[in-house]
């Protein structure tokens, strides 16, 4: 046991003595630094790795905020044109028609770039017009562009498959289920309220691509996808990395589950549309229902830091390798002199100390540093420089400072170098442009170094802003458009402040009042305005600046030539990034000319309607006065019929006689028909009552013809009662009227259909279809005139071409309406739709 513990102290004895070996120290201490150095180099990795994590999603936030503002503008933009739309007269007015909306709409368009199509839909789904030819008289799935939307109203409705409105189609031709991959539209519904008081609906359908085609532009030079998408997860747009989102949920993200709505605006490292883990930002808009995404892949990132940090890990090897080297060195050299060695050491060591932290310091700074001699040549840069100039040495070290920026910003930098200048900070904004088509905008800041009074040099920072710079100029040139836009329209325009005092005016606005400008600009509105028109602007500009909003009317306006002018006023108020009232606009519109059109066309309706009152007098009192000769005819006819029987050809000359006597009465009945439709002495008894009876006894009188043809009809009228407010006789005219002509120009041994049923919108539905030639397009709505028969069915039987005109005559007295359409393979439906009515007494109708 002694022995044992002799061995361990002369072992533990000879150690030290071992350790303290000067050149055994040194190999200690070489192999400490060289542990310290690795260990500093994965420091310094992981730091600056941090520092590019944390400068990716600060850059990733800033391209969110980019992408934001410029959907949420697009998105704006449109609502502002749309309700610019919705106030003009081609859609309000009385007599406007569908292709006076379709030119208005096209108008609009074509200075719309970032939407598809525009539309005006009824209440019911019905497409009134659109800029898209065929969707005119479509029925939509209203439904599914969103909301209903009240007068004034708008919003932005769900992302829908397909290119236009035709996908939305309801009923016959509707559009198939499964529109192509990657096309869809975004509506934005805009409501308003026509001088007819009905409720219309103008649709704009916003191109998703606009929002993608911003994405790839902005992001082009960038490693970053984005998405925009709904609050609740759907995709509406889609840059090129992501373009395979558009209609899908991305719900099941932290931005969703987490964030929304609590905040509006943030950045994590977790979940993306894009993968699992990513650098993600994402900003929500503060008036748009959008959510702006954008995200980098976190394995992307570490792999470009990997590449760009060659250089440090180079750097690192290197003073690693320096320091194996200095301590073979020092090891070689230790027995000649050691006390020269330590001091060495010890320098050495305070070397790489102040090397490594003055690394760090300069490798953690985003800004660019520099440092130039007394006559402005540039000494030293930080690692900064790099991403704009890849070889420092060769193109910053040694070359003047003013030589390194674009010649327009020389005169800025040599004014910053001045040596005599005073002393402080010298300020200045330069323009960079290190390559073809990269421009960077800096704010430079330098400062002097004196020692002992003389100038040694001058050391300085810049600071990118070129994002702000570039936001800036956007920001110039929008306002210059804007007053452009302001200065050339056609309207005249005026905008007041809070006081009602004139703050700005068009030229429109000089000429239409007759004062210029200079004499208007800080005047009240009402100034030079007589009292009824002041005390108008006055009311509507108060109840504006209280409860903003808008306000449109119609008035007799004093104009520059000293005339009373008919003039369609409209006021907007105008709100701040508050959201508080700051102002009025008011733009003029005169419609003088409209309302002199509109006395000359009620003077031209007045004296048609004359004519035609006179016209169907006329045909009436004919029809009276020919009934008596036929009368005659057709008895001598008949009389000839029965005493000709002994001879054949003598009975089938009556026979022929009796037939045109028997077409021509018919052609009389029909004309007097007419007549009396069109006369103010026809009227129809309406009462509420279910109309399955009276067809069922028209199809009852039709079934000898039927068995003649050997024809079958099919009656589908349901359990359901049709109930509708109708001329049961009259009403089982058009029927009777109409089941004739299919039984009449269907093949023998075919079959007629007769439906009825209640459709989506409470309304009577009754629809024929026979199996015969059908009827051409071009034709469908020019059979339901008088005397106009389908080329098809000219078969020389007798016709007279009264038959749908009367029927559609008295289906529009009951408020209903009657068309045609072709039938797939073959034959024609024709359609029989009467409103539905609420339970009340019968009661007389006007035809």
């Amino acid at each position: 046991m002694t022995d044992t513990r002799m061995g361990l102290g002369e072992w533990l004895a000879r150690w030290q003595a071992w350790s303290t070996r000067p050149d055994v120290m040194v190999l200690l201490a070489g192999a400490l630094a060289v542990v310290l150095s690795v260990v500093a180099l994965g420091a310094m990795a992981v730091s600056d790795f941090r520092s590019t994590v944390s400068s990716n999603r600060d850059h990733a936030a800033l391209l969110a905020r980019v992408l934001e503002d410029q959907a949420t503008r697009t998105v704006e933009s449109a609502q502002l044109a749309l309700e610019a739309l919705s106030s003009s007269s081609a859609l309000r007015d009385r007599d406007s028609d569908p292709a006076r909306m379709e030119a208005a709409l096209r108008q609009a368009l074509s200075g719309l770039s970032f939407l598809r199509a525009l539309a005006v839909v009824n209440r019911d789904g019905y497409v009134l017009a659109s800029t898209q030819t065929g969707e005119a008289g479509m029925e939509l799935q209203i439904e599914r562009l969103g909301p209903r939307m009240a007068p004034g109203q708008s919003a932005m409705g769900p992302l829908v498959p397909g290119r236009f409105l035709d996908q939305l189609r309801r009923g016959p031709g509707a559009a198939p289920g499964n529109p192509p991959s990657g096309m869809a539209f975004i509506p934005l519904l805009q409501g308003y309220q026509d001088e007819n008081g009905l409720h219309r609906v103008l649709v704009g359908l916003i191109n998703p691509d606009t929002f993608s085609n911003f994405q790839h532009l902005t992001l082009e030079s960038e490693s970053y996808d984005s998405v925009i998408t709904t609050y609740q997860g759907t995709v509406l747009a889609s840059s090129s990395g992501t373009s395979g989102l558009l209609g899908r949920s991305v719900a099941q993200l932290p931005i969703y589950t987490q964030y929304l709505p609590s905040r509006q605006h943030s950045s994590y490292i977790g979940p993306g549309a894009g993968g699992d883990k990513q650098i993600l930002a994402f900003r929500a808009s503060s008036t748009k229902p959008l959510v702006v995404v954008v995200e980098e892949a976190y394995d992307a990132a570490l792999w470009r830091w990997i590449r760009d940090a060659r250089a440090l890990l180079s750097v690192g090897l290197a003073m690693v390798f320096l320091v194996l080297g200095l301590t073979a060195a020092v090891w070689r050299g230790v027995r000649i002199r050691e006390g020269a060695r330590r001091a060495a050491d010890a320098a050495n060591a305070r070397v790489a100390q102040s090397e490594q932290e003055l690394s760090v310091l300069m490798r953690s700074v985003q800004e660019l540093i520099f440092r130039t001699d007394a006559e402005g040549h540039v000494t030293f840069v930080n690692a900064h420089w790099e991403a704009f100039h890849p070889n420092v040495s060769e193109q910053v070290l040694g070359r003047r400072l003013d030589a390194l920026v674009d010649p327009t910003s020389r005169v800025a930098v040599l004014k910053a170098l001045v040596p005599r200048a005073e002393l402080g900070v010298r300020k200045a904004q330069v323009l960079l442009r290190p390559s073809p088509g990269r421009e960077y905008v800096f704010d430079m800041a330098v400062v002097p170094l004196v020692a002992d009074g003389r100038l040694q040099g001058f050391a300085g920072s810049a600071v990118d802003v070129t994002a702000r710079w570039v936001a800036q100029q956007k920001l110039q040139a929008q306002i210059a458009f804007q007053s452009l836009l302001l200065e050339t329209n056609p309207l005249p325009i005026a905008v007041t402040d809070t006081h009602s005092l004139i703050v700005q005016v068009n030229r429109a606005w000089e000429d239409y009042k007759g004062w210029p400008r200079d004499r208007l600009l800080g005047q009240p509105l009402t100034a030079h305005m007589p009292a009824d028109e002041a005390q108008m602007h006055h009311t509507s500009s108060t109840q504006l600046l209280r409860w903003g909003g808008s306000a449109h009317f119609e008035a007799k306006v004093l104009h520059g030539d000293g005339s009373r002018r008919d003039t369609r006023v409209m006021k907007a108020a105008i709100t701040d990034a508050l959201g508080q009232v700051s102002g009025v606009l008011c733009i003029l519109m005169d419609v003088s000319e409209f309302r002199e059109a509109e006395r000359v066309t009620q003077e031209a309706r007045d004296a048609a309607e004359e004519a035609s009152r006179s016209k169907s007098e006329f045909v009436a009192n004919m029809s009276h006065e020919l009934r008596t000769p036929l009368q005659s005819i057709l008895g001598f006819a008949e009389l000839g019929v029965l005493r000709g029987k002994a001879s054949p050809k003598l009975a089938e000359m009556f026979a022929d006689i009796h037939a045109a006597g028997q077409r021509m009465l018919a052609l009389v009945n029909d004309l007097l028909e007419v007549s009396k439709l069109e006369s103010t002495v026809g009227t129809m008894h309406l009462e509420r009552l279910d109309l399955r009876g009276p067809v069922r006894s028209v199809a009852h009188e039709l079934e000898p013809l039927l068995a003649r043809q050997h024809q079958q009809l099919r009656l589908e009228l349901g359990e359901v009662p049709l109930v509708a407010k109708a001329d049961p006789m009259r009403f089982q005219q058009v029927v009777r009227n109409v089941l004739a002509n299919a039984i009449k120009f269907s093949p023998q041994g075919s079959t007629i259909s007769l439906a009825g049923q209640i459709d989506s919108a409470g309304q009577v539905h009754f629809s024929v279809r026979d199996q015969g030639p059908g009827v051409p397009e071009a034709e469908l709505e020019q059979i339901f005139e008088a005397f106009v028969q389908s080329s098809k069915t000219k078969d020389g039987s007798g016709g007279t071409g009264l038959g749908l005109a009367i029927c559609r005559k008295i289906i529009e007295a009951m408020g209903g309406r009657i068309y045609a359409q072709n039938a797939q393979p073959e034959g024609a439906v024709f359609h029989i739709v009467l409103p539905a009515r609420g339970f009340s007494e019968t009661m007389p109708a006007g035809l």
